[in-house]
């Protein structure tokens, strides 16, 4: 886990979360940093689910109610169409079941809500270049993490959310490339530009 995980603004997710939204919850909300700052910025309710302790505490003091725990083993307090939004930053790669959870968590969305998510993109070129080497290497963070339990590309991750019957509506793409992996992109008719990706961010909405 990042050293900085608790506190992180992340400006990616904040760009896709759409302009009115009264109520949100923040899965994986760390210290509250995010959420704090919907609050500041006019939305009336954000609530959390945390599993370190730690951060569950500090998002406490400035978050209006904050679950601890499993997001897959906890019973949610949550009431059916309380969110206009529901982010998963850097969560659902992490889970057991992630296409059970999107539809348990679509079902605390009201009429029109979204999911905000962020996922690493396995088809990144570096992992990818791994594979052909023989090389499939965890570590501490980034694709790799070694508490990631599931793996997904573009068609996965949009599965995941059309699987539970909601319409993807934006992806934006986290790209990290050097000149010779954009020069054969080219070469090749843009027909590796996914690899060039190491994380998506989507907003589904419901159907």
């Amino acid at each position: 886990m990042r050293d900085d995980y608790y506190g992180l603004l992340r400006p990616e997710i904040l760009e896709m979360i759409p302009a009115g939204c009264r109520s949100v919850l923040d899965v994986g909300c760390g210290s509250g940093a995010l959420g704090a700052h919907l609050k500041q910025t006019g939305v009336k309710e954000v609530c959390g689910i945390e599993i370190f302790p730690d951060a569950a505490s500090q998002a406490r003091a400035v978050l209006d109610e904050v679950v601890e725990g499993n997001l897959e083993q906890v019973e949610l307090p949550f009431r059916p169409g309380q969110f206009d939004c529901i982010i998963c930053a850097d969560v659902l790669e992490h889970l057991v079941d992630p296409w059970a959870m999107v539809g348990k968590l679509k079902a605390l969305l009201a009429p029109g809500g979204c999911i905000v998510a962020s996922l690493p993109n396995v088809g990144f070129h570096r992992v990818v270049r791994g594979l052909m080497k023989g090389q499939w290497r965890y570590g501490d963070a980034g694709i790799l993490d070694r508490t990631h339990l599931r793996f997904f590309t573009l068609p996965g991750v949009e599965e995941l959310f059309t699987g539970n019957g909601m319409s993807v509506e934006a992806i934006s793409r986290k790209v990290d490339g050097g000149w010779n992996i954009k020069l054969l992109n080219v070469m090749m008719f843009n027909r590796i530009k996914e690899s060039l990706v190491f994380q998506y961010v989507v907003r589904a909405r419901q159907s």
